[in-house]
Parts: structure tokens; C-alpha cells; sequence
């Protein structure tokens, strides 16, 4: 196989490679609104479940005191 050949097979294995990753991008990036959405669930569920250990850490020391 000669330098020039070698070249374009290199050549369009890289086109191939760039436009599956392109594709793949595209295809993750439809579902984007979808991700957003999970994505806030899990931080509200996460803020409330600390909440929650804030204040009964809070009750547990008004309890104490009393």
C-alpha cells in the first residue's frame, strides 16, 4: 500500500469516527428536557431530605434543652 493510500483510508476512518460522535451527540442531545427534569427531581428530593435532618437535628437539640 502506497503513502497516499494509507493517507485516505486514515483519512475517511477519521470522517467515519467524527460523524458517529456527531450522530451519538445528537442523538444524547434530544432527550435533554428530559434530563433537566430528572435532574431537578433528584436535587428537590436531596434538599428536602436535607431539610428534614436539619430540623430534627434542631428538635433533638430543643428537646435536649428542655
Amino acid at each position: 500500500m502506497t503513502l497516499l493510500q494509507k493517507r485516505k483510508i486514515r483519512l475517511l476512518v477519521k470522517r467515519i469516527i467524527r460523524n458517529d460522535k456527531k450522530r451519538k451527540l445528537y442523538i444524547l442531545n434530544t432527550h435533554w428536557l428530559k434530563i433537566k427534569k430528572q435532574k431537578l427531581r433528584r436535587r428537590k428530593k436531596t434538599f428536602i431530605k436535607l431539610y428534614k435532618m436539619k430540623r430534627l437535628q434542631e428538635l433533638r437539640t430543643i428537646l435536649k434543652v428542655a
